[in-house]
């Protein structure tokens, strides 16, 4: 009881703290400098390539500004859009570092934008007071205790959409490394993955679309596998703060799905999602025989200068969300409510709530629901701090396996001394309000503490 009272007043603590923000770079004018007759050349300076390599003059007059932190899963489903978003403080979008786009620049659509390509690698250690093996409940992605994990090699090759006519545009976002393993879909190419720590998948595959119709700011639609659209905290190393994951994320959400996706962009405040997927994690083929969900958002920032951003969303159906093994029942209610404050320049804090239901399980009906608030403060240029704290509630254990309280409290660091590389520490604390960590499906601890420090490095 003591235990749960700590947990309880932690969880508190940081709820109520007061985080964030982020700040865009104003566009500067790009002038010609006036003809000067009879000079000598300086000296050719070495080729070097700029810290956002893909941020050219020529993109910052169509440059948009975001109001998003650029390692957030609403900035990933901004990448679909032709102009790039502008991100001054904080790590560098992993889209605009330009390596790989350097490196094909012989490419004319490479070179003029039409087709956008980059990557990234992640790996990790992850030091756990359960022990060696797959901890029993969470933290995800890292979680295997005391063992260094390979998470994620990826490549992108897309054509984004232009918004100011009718387009086309495709994604392809493969990966392969642990990640890939825990969240290989159904139908996927490796399943079901032959090892627990490396395995590959196409995160998205899809055709996209812009039409300029019913508003000014026209309709986007998506069809094949795609990432979901619902949290804060991406499933992808550079669209997440942190190396480890809220619960809502790995017990509420659905990462990827099948399907097809429409938004209506009404103005530069609200746009509004309406889609149809075959069910929790799947790779162009149904969760289940009746898996057909609905999944839907709702987007608004209150003024222009996109200082909070409000957001409730919904997933209905059969599978939508995954249960616990055995688990599962035969409709799942899931909805969310999230705000996005940013307090100053420096500091951005997001509380997100996320509540569900799925029937006729074996236990009855399975519900859920939780509150965790995350903040980011960008110290310097080159350093983050973030908070996170949660609180989860696993009613008859229908997510987890075991109905309890669970609460975390996470301490992370972000150095990113250059475009390309981040540097990402650790320190968390889970807690239960009865026996559930451990390592390898056993659960005999009431808490469980874990350091762990990531790298990230983009191309």
């Amino acid at each position: 009881m003591i235990g749960k009272i700590k947990s309880w007043g932690v969880a508190t603590a940081f709820l109520s703290a007061g985080l964030s923000v982020t700040a865009q770079e104003t566009p500067q004018p790009f002038s010609a400098a006036p003809v000067v007759p009879l000079t000598i050349a300086a000296p050719a300076a070495p080729l070097t390539l700029p810290a956002q390599a893909d941020f050219t003059p020529a993109a910052a007059a169509t440059a948009r500004r975001s109001g998003l932190e650029s390692h957030s899963l609403p900035a990933h489903i901004g990448e679909d859009i032709s102009e790039p978003a502008t991100y001054e403080l904080g790590p560098t979008a992993v889209n605009h570092v330009g390596y790989l786009k350097a490196l094909l620049s012989g490419i004319p659509a490479v070179a003029n934008g039409d087709i956008r390509t980059f990557g990234w690698l992640e790996g990790g250690y992850t030091g756990s007071s359960s022990g060696s093996g797959p901890m029993s409940v969470e933290p995800r992605q890292n979680l295997f205790g005391n063992e260094f994990l390979l998470n994620q090699m990826a490549i992108v090759v897309q054509k984004p959409l232009k918004q100011d006519r009718l387009d086309w545009g495709f994604m392809m976002r493969y990966f392969a490394g642990s990640d890939a393993a825990l969240s290989q879909p159904r139908g996927g190419i490796d399943d079901p993955p032959s090892n627990e720590r490396f395995s590959h998948d196409f995160r998205d595959l899809y055709v996209s679309a812009h039409l300029p119709i019913l508003t000014e700011g026209g309709v986007n639609l998506k069809f094949g596998r795609m990432n979901t659209i619902i949290g804060w905290n991406g499933f992808l190393a550079p669209y997440r703060p942190m190396y480890s994951s809220d619960y809502q994320f790995f017990y509420s959400q659905d990462g990827a799905f099948t399907g097809a996706l429409s938004q209506i962009v009404v103005n530069d405040q609200l746009d509004v999602w309406n889609g149809v997927t075959l069910g929790a994690n799947t790779f162009f083929t149904k969760r289940s025989n009746n898996s057909i969900c609905y999944i839907g958002q709702v987007n608004y920032w209150l003024t222009t200068e996109q200082r909070t951003r409000l957001t409730a969303s919904t997933y209905l159906g059969p599978d939508a969300i995954f249960a616990a093994p055995g688990l599962n029942g035969d409709f799942v209610s899931m909805f969310e409510l999230r705000v996005q404050q940013n307090w100053t320049k420096r500091f951005t804090q997001v509380v997100q709530s996320n509540f569900g239901w799925d029937s006729n399980t074996a236990v009855g009906m399975g519900s859920w629901f939780g509150v965790y608030t995350v903040g980011i403060f960008h110290v310097t240029h080159d350093w983050d701090m973030i908070a996170r704290g949660e609180w989860f509630r696993d009613v008859r254990g229908t997510r987890t396996g075991t109905d309890a309280d669970y609460s975390e409290v996470t301490l992370g660091v972000n150095w990113h001394p250059n475009s390309w590389f981040e540097l990402r520490p650790e320190i968390r604390g889970d807690f239960a309000d009865r026996p559930a960590f451990g390592t390898n499906g056993a659960k005999t601890d009431w808490s469980q503490l874990t350091g762990a420090v990531s790298f990230l490095v983009k191309f």
